[in-house]
Formats: C-alpha cells, sequence, structure tokens
C-alpha cells in the first residue's frame, strides 16, 4: 500500500482548496514518474513550461466529478472565481475542453496507477457487471442530434422498460475498485458485450491468465467461456438460471453475495457521478467523461483506502 505523503491534509476536516492540493500532487507525480514532466508526450508541440500543464488539467476534471459537478462551463466560472491563485493559467472554457479531450487516454493508466498504490490489483479475482446508460428520453429521438456512435434503443430488465443510449460493461475488483468501463450500444446484450470486451483485450495484449471473473447469468455461454480459459487462460464463473419452481443452489446464492460490490458501486456512479446524463454530445466528449467519473471514483476510493476510512463514503469529498 503506497501512501501519497499529502494525504495528511485530508485527514483532517479539509476544504475544496485541500482537495485541489493533494489531487494536483498525486497526479503531477504519478506524471513525472511516467513521462519525466508534467505533460504527456504530443506528436506536435505541447504545453511550454508556462502554459496550463496536462496535471492541472487533470486536477481540474476529477475534482470536478469529486464534487459532482455535471456542468464544465459552471465549474470554470466557480474555479476562476474563487480558485483562481491554485491556476493562474486557467485557459477559457473552448482551449480547457480541448485539452481535456487530449489527456483522456491519461484516466485509464491513472486508474491503474491507483489500483497499484491501493494494492487492490494483486488479486487475480474480478467482477463484470453492465447497466443502462440512457442519453435522452425516447419521446426526444425524432429531435435529438446527439451524434454518439453506438446509441441506439436498449431494454432495461430492471424497471421493465426501453430507453435510448448504451450499455457499458463495468469491470471492478473484489474490494469494490474500477478496473475498466467499456461503452457499448444500448441494444448489445451482456453475452456480445462480454465477447467484444474480450477481443478489445487481447487486440492490446492485456495478460488476463489465471485471473477469475464472476458473472451474472445474462452472461452464460459455455462456448465462450470455454473459449476465454482456452485463448485467454480466464476463468468466467457464470451463474446459471434459475428454473421454474426450483430454489436456487448453495453456489448460486454464494455467487449472488460475491457480486453484491458491483451493484453499489453502479449505483454510486450513477446517483452520485451521474454517469447516466453525461452531458457530451459527442464521441470524444462522452468517453473523456464517463471516464473521467470512474477515475474519479477509484480516486476517492484510494483516498478512504489510505486514510483507513469507510470505503464507499465518497460524498465526503463533495466539498
Amino acid at each position: 500500500m503506497f501512501v501519497h505523503p499529502s494525504l495528511s491534509l485530508l485527514s483532517v476536516p479539509f476544504t475544496r482548496a485541500d482537495l485541489f492540493l493533494v489531487a494536483y500532487c498525486l497526479i503531477d507525480d504519478w506524471l513525472q514518474s511516467r513521462y519525466g514532466s508534467s505533460n504527456a508526450p504530443r506528436r506536435r508541440r505541447g504545453p511550454l513550461p508556462g502554459e496550463f500543464s496536462d496535471a492541472e488539467v487533470l486536477t481540474v476534471v476529477l475534482v470536478a466529478e469529486l464534487c459532482h459537478c455535471s456542468r464544465e462551463q459552471a465549474w470554470l466560472r466557480q474555479v476562476r472565481a474563487s480558485y483562481l491563485p491554485l491556476f493562474p493559467r486557467l485557459p477559457e472554457n473552448s482551449r480547457f475542453s480541448r485539452r481535456a479531450t487530449q489527456v483522456r487516454h491519461l484516466l485509464p493508466a491513472l486508474r491503474r496507477t491507483l489500483l497499484r498504490f491501493a494494492d487492490a490489483d494483486r488479486k487475480r479475482y474480478r467482477i463484470m457487471d453492465s447497466f443502462p446508460m440512457p442519453l435522452c428520453a425516447c419521446c426526444r429521438v425524432p429531435q435529438s442530434s446527439l451524434p454518439i456512435t453506438g446509441a441506439t434503443f436498449g431494454h432495461n430488465s430492471t424497471k421493465n422498460g426501453f430507453y435510448y443510449g448504451l450499455r457499458p460493461q463495468l469491470l471492478i475488483t473484489f474490494s469494490g475498485f474500477i478496473v475498466d468501463l467499456a461503452l457499448f450500444p444500448g441494444n448489445c446484450n451482456d453475452q456480445p458485450g462480454l465477447a467484444a470486451y474480450l477481443d478489445e483485450c487481447a487486440e492490446q495484449g492485456r495478460d488476463l491468465a489465471g485471473q477469475v471473473w464472476v458473472l451474472d447469468k445474462g452472461y452464460r455461454k459455455q462456448a465462450l467461456v470455454a473459449w476465454a480459459k482456452e485463448k485467454m487462460g480466464l476463468t468466467l464463473l457464470v451463474r446459471r438460471r434459475d428454473k421454474a419452481g426450483e430454489e436456487p443452489t448453495s453456489w448460486q446464492l454464494t455467487l449472488d453475495r460475491v457480486r453484491k460490490p458491483v451493484e453499489a458501486v453502479i449505483s454510486v456512479l450513477t446517483e452520485c457521478f451521474r454517469v447516466g446524463h453525461p452531458l457530451a454530445k459527442t464521441d470524444l466528449g462522452l468517453y473523456r467523461r464517463v471516464q473521467a467519473k470512474a477515475t474519479a471514483f477509484t480516486l476517492a476510493r484510494y483516498f478512504n483506502r489510505a486514510l483507513r476510512l469507510e470505503p464507499m463514503n465518497i460524498a465526503r469529498y463533495a466539498v
């Protein structure tokens, strides 16, 4: 377990300025160790030493999600009005949005680093589940101009209704840390979603050998389970569907208990971080906002573990 020295500021009653400082110190140290600079390398000219750095961009983006501020322009007005001494080189709104989009690829990498800091990536067990992400009401679809790739009509079995949007696949550890969050079309059910996600992992060269994933009954497909074990060395434990008039076995009840953390994580993402309402109009903007919410959640979980606090007390950082 790696505890960053700046976390002592959050062990006592703290302000939003303290949260800015802790997040910046953590992100800047990570970028310095990874790239030797506060900025990620670019093919073209990147920010000069006197300009707004990538570490500052990520800090402003992640603290906005921790404070549950969903509208970026309103958040930037708050930063300029109250915290401009911390960010004296904060650019105008349009340029900040472009800079935030340019560093979107750093969010999953930072999340993996936080897993390593919290010792949450050592165990080989994972939990996967999906949830609906409605982008707009069905009645607004004919008038909507949202150019989001893959947005389709999907069915929400929990509410027994249809929605228009996406269906993300969420992968977490047993301790509740987010490993990955992948976006798929709204009509992509669990089985094809899992197959597409495993194909992406294979293309990226991710080593899943020895891992064990616990899945719900919607992912059950024997051919896919056998392929994952043979090709990737991945063990998929899928709950069997309940038969009419038959009581669930003790093994099925155990899998239900094991899967409880993913339901809590999805609840926090949808209710606190409002992942179902990203307020984005483009593919890049949607990806960036969703990844920022997942990374901010992981950052708060890392803070709580390092400070020995209640793991799901995420609202503590909404100062």
